[in-house]
C-alpha cells in the first residue's frame, strides 16, 4: 500500500458489467485510493491500487486500469468442472471478545456455497463463562486456554473429511469452502490447503501499517503447490505458470495462515492436531498454524496454496492493537521454530544454515519483508517485532510448562 490512507477496498468481478465505483467516506479525511481486487466468477486474478482525484473512480478507468494491470490474466477462465465435494467442517476458535466481528463471520459462514458441511465455533472463555447461542452453527467449550487446544477440540468435535479453520475477525466469501474443497478433490494426494487473505477495510494508519509489515501471507494469485525436495527444502510449484523451484523449508511467507486453512482430517489427526503450546492465548502468541505446516511438509505430505479461498480479515485499527500484534508475530514465529527444533533436533541443521541470510533480510531495504514499506511506515514496529522474536525461544518453554501443568 503505497498510500497512508484511508484507502477504499473494493471487490470487482469483471465478469460482470464494469460500473463506477463510489468511493465517498462519511467521515474525514477522504479515501486518498481505492485498492481493487478483480475476480472473475468469485474467482481472484489480480489487484490494482489507484490513486484518487475526487470520490469516484469511472467504470472506463477501472476497466482500462485492471487490463493494463492484469494483462493476459485479465482473459483467464475459471475451470469448467465441478468435482462433487466430500464433506466438510469450518472450526472457528473464539475467546468471545469481538461479539459483533463473531457474528459477522458466523453470518458468512451460515452462507457458504457448500452441499454438505456445519459450522463448530469453540468457545474459549474459561470456566463459568455464560453459555453462548449463535443461530445456525453448533458452540463447543473448550476451557483450556489457547486457540491450539480451541482447535485440537474442533478437531475432536468434526464430522467432515475435510476441516476448515478460520478466525473470529474475517468474513469469508461465499465460495471459500468450495474453492477448498475442489481443490481436495482435484488433488487426492494434498494433505492441506490454505487461501487468499484479503483486508475487509483500510480505514486507519494501523491497518494499512499491517498490510506494509511484511507479516502478512504474501499474496500471490496463482495456484501453488508445495512439497519436501529434501531435508531442508521444499518445492514450489505454479500451477498455472508449469514453473518450479525449490527453497528453504522454513521459508513460510506462502505457505499460509491460520484464518484460511484446511486440512484432510486423517492427515491432521495423524499428525497430533496443533501444538497446544503455540499460539494466541499462550505466552508464544502465535506459530501454530506455521508449525503444522512446516511439519507436514517435513514429513512427506503435500500442500497447496488456493487463491480462489478468499477471506477478508479485519485487521487492528489502533496503533497501539497493531504493535501487540507485530509483536505477537516475532514471538510466535521464533516461538514456531523452536518448537519444531525440539520436536525433531534435525531442524537445528537446517535453521543454522539459513539463519545469516534471514538476519540480514531483516535489514535489506529490497527484501520480501520490507519491500511494501513506505517513508511512513514506523520504525518502531521493526523493533517491535524483533523483540519478540528474541523472546520467541522462552515463551515456547514457559508455554511448554503451562500446558503440563494444564494436563497434570
Amino acid at each position: 500500500m503505497s498510500h497512508p490512507g484511508p484507502i477504499r477496498v473494493a471487490v470487482i468481478d469483471i465478469a460482470q458489467p464494469i460500473v463506477d465505483l463510489d468511493c465517498r467516506r462519511r467521515q474525514e479525511p477522504p479515501y486518498a485510493a481505492a485498492w481493487v481486487l478483480a475476480c472473475r466468477d468469485g474467482r481472484p486474478l489480480g489487484s490494482v491500487e489507484l490513486p484518487l482525484e475526487g470520490t469516484n473512480i469511472s467504470a472506463r478507468r477501472l476497466e482500462r486500469e485492471l487490463r493494463a494491470s492484469l494483462g493476459d490474466v485479465w482473459d483467464r477462465q475459471p475451470p469448467a468442472d465441478a468435482p462433487p465435494l466430500a464433506r466438510a467442517s469450518v472450526v472457528v476458535p473464539s475467546a468471545m471478545s469481538r461479539p459483533e466481528q463473531l457474528r459477522r463471520c458466523v453470518r458468512s459462514l451460515t452462507q457458504l456455497d457448500h452441499p454438505d458441511f456445519e459450522v463448530i465455533v469453540v468457545d474459549n472463555r474459561p470456566a463459568g463463562a455464560p453459555p453462548v447461542e449463535l443461530p445456525g452453527v453448533r458452540v463447543v467449550c473448550e476451557r483450556r486456554p489457547g486457540i491450539s487446544a480451541a482447535r485440537n477440540r474442533g478437531l475432536e468435535e468434526a464430522t467432515g473429511e475435510i476441516i476448515a479453520f478460520t478466525d473470529d475477525d474475517v468474513q469469508v466469501d461465499k465460495r471459500w469452502l468450495r474453492a477448498l474443497g475442489e481443490r481436495f478433490a482435484r488433488s487426492p494426494e494434498l494433505s492441506a490447503v490454505t487461501g487468499l487473505v484479503v483486508p475487509a477495510e483500510l480505514e486507519t494508519p494501523a491497518q494499512i501499517f499491517f498490510e506494509q509489515s511484511g507479516s502478512g501471507l504474501d499474496r500471490g494469485y496463482r495456484a501453488l503447490a508445495f512439497e519436501r525436495a529434501g531435508r531442508f527444502t521444499v518445492k514450489r510449484t505454479d500451477l498455472e505458470a508449469g514453473s518450479e523451484r525449490v527453497h528453504s523449508l522454513y521459508e513460510t511467507g506462502e505457505l499460509g495462515l491460520g484464518s484460511n486453512m484446511a486440512f484432510r482430517a486423517s492427515a491432521l489427526r495423524a499428525a497430533g492436531g496443533f501444538d497446544e503450546a503455540l499460539g494466541t492465548g499462550t505466552p508464544t502468541r502465535g506459530g501454530e498454524d506455521l508449525a503444522i505446516l512446516v511439519e507436514l511438509l517435513r514429513a512427506g505430505h503435500r500442500l497447496a496454496y488456493e487463491p480462489g479461498a478468499i477471506v477478508h480479515h479485519t485487521h487492528r485499527a489502533t496503533m497501539d492493537d497493531l504493535e501487540r500484534q507485530i509483536h505477537g508475530y516475532g514471538l510466535g514465529f521464533t516461538a514456531m521454530l523452536t518448537a519444531i527444533a525440539l520436536r525433531d533436533p534435525r531442524h537445528f541443521a537446517g535453521l543454522a544454515s539459513v539463519v545469516p541470510a534471514w538476519l540480514r533480510s531483516l535489514r535489506d531495504p529490497a527484501s520480501a519483508k520490507r519491500a511494501n514499506r513506505t517513508e511512513q511506515y514506523p520504525s518502531d514496529l521493526s523493533h517491535t517485532e524483533l523483540r519478540g522474536m528474541l523472546a520467541g525461544p522462552v515463551a515456547y518453554l514457559r508455554a511448554r510448562r503451562m500446558q503440563r501443568r494444564w494436563a497434570a
